[in-house]
């Protein structure tokens, strides 16, 4: 072997290495990403679930509000036609 063979191997296996390098952390990156979008995930459905609790509370109310209201008018126009 000459040494323009041993620097050509040596240069191949360098290159080779310095991309494994970069495989492995784009990998382990992409794993905890993963991870983390997993994690995001549920914690959106916990908190859909919880929004959908207080809407349909919020949607009692309003329709409690406008009963009241809708007996306040009644009422008054009985008040009036009295006087």
């Amino acid at each position: 072997m000459t040494w323009e063979i041993a620097v050509g191997l040596f240069t191949l296996v360098s290159a080779l290495i310095s991309v494994m390098n970069v495989v492995v952390k784009v990998n382990r990156t992409l794993t905890s990403l993963e991870g983390a979008v997993n994690r995001l995930n549920v914690s959106m459905e916990k908190q859909s679930t919880k929004n959908r609790e207080i809407f349909d509370e919020l949607d009692d109310h309003s329709l409690r509000l406008a009963i009241l209201e809708e007996h306040d008018k009644t009422k008054e126009k009985g008040n009036n036609n009295e006087n």
